[in-house]
């Protein structure tokens, strides 16, 4: 029997936390999505306050973390301000790399570092246990034991990046926060997306962006997210197997995430196309 693979959604929105009666269903977290490999290897992608509930789990299970990474997309504070948060992080018995790209002529050390230096947070990155480390990306690829990964530069402000992993015969695209201009926009960049496209080409599983509709998209546009309708569009281009929404909008309730669900599902079924989309909620599971 193959081995699985395991993903589990920690936070699903994008720019900041709305809990509330409103977002019950999907959650009110910001991003953070583990993926755990067998031989337990865990990776995190983004430290948003999602990461805290991850913290309680890993707290409550009474585990040693021994091969685990952080993958940051950026340093936008939906994305980082959870990680002082993680408790596993200030255990000497853990282990944890923490990669990511820099930004302004600072690295991800410094970035993490500057949010919990006195002035934001009370305890400073030097409380960190013995065995964390930090490790900066650029477009690049490498392993990680017997994982395959690369990185691309999304169009998004400042230096972000998506991710693929490939693994015996399995492979996960995470990317978010990303812009795909669509064709009307004298933005619209061919080249781009057809590297973007390459890049998920024939994943497993696409975790992107979704932030707008697409009526909601003309009013932001350059403002570094996509519409679902473009994602759709992505993910059937470039023969993706599953398409998990991500990232959504701070004022959308869990009805509008329905209804972007079923958009993106119009869009495919439209196409004919094979892609299967989910909307992940907060704390949900899957295995691939």
């Amino acid at each position: 029997m193959k081995e699985t693979v395991s993903i589990t959604f920690w936070g699903v929105r994008g720019t900041l936390p709305v809990p509330g009666r409103n977002t019950v269903r999907y959650g009110g977290n910001t991003s953070c999505v583990s993926i755990k490999f067998p031989d337990d290897i865990l990776f995190i992608f983004d430290a948003g306050t999602g990461i805290k509930e991850l913290s309680n789990r890993i707290i409550s299970e009474k585990r040693t973390i021994t091969n685990a990474t952080i993958f940051i997309s950026h340093p936008h504070w939906d994305h980082i301000n959870g990680l002082p948060f993680f408790a596993p992080l200030y255990m000497n018995e853990n282990r944890f790399e923490i990669c990511g790209p820099s930004n302004g002529g600072m690295s991800i050390r410094q970035l993490i570092s500057g949010q919990m230096d006195g002035i934001y947070f009370p305890v400073n990155i030097k409380r960190f246990g013995t065995a964390v480390s930090f490790r900066d990306l650029g477009e690049e690829a490498f392993h990680i034991d017997t994982i395959k990964i690369r990185t691309i530069l999304l169009n998004h402000p400042g230096r972000c990046l998506g991710y693929r992993m490939d693994h015996g015969g399995k492979s996960i695209c995470y990317v978010t926060d990303n812009e795909i201009y669509p064709e009307y926009s004298r933005d619209y960049n061919e080249v781009y997306l057809n590297k973007l496209a390459n890049f998920v080409s024939d994943t497993d599983v696409l975790i992107t962006d979704c932030t707008y509709t697409a009526e909601e998209y003309m009013e932001k546009i350059g403002w570094g997210h996509s519409s679902v309708n473009q994602v759709a569009e992505l993910a059937d281009r470039a023969g993706v197997k599953n398409l998990y929404l991500f990232h959504h909008d701070p004022d959308q309730t869990d009805d509008d995430i329905d209804n972007k669900l079923k958009m993106a599902q119009a869009v495919l079924e439209q196409r004919g196309s094979s892609t299967i989309c989910i909307a992940p909620r907060e704390k949900e599971v899957f295995h691939i």
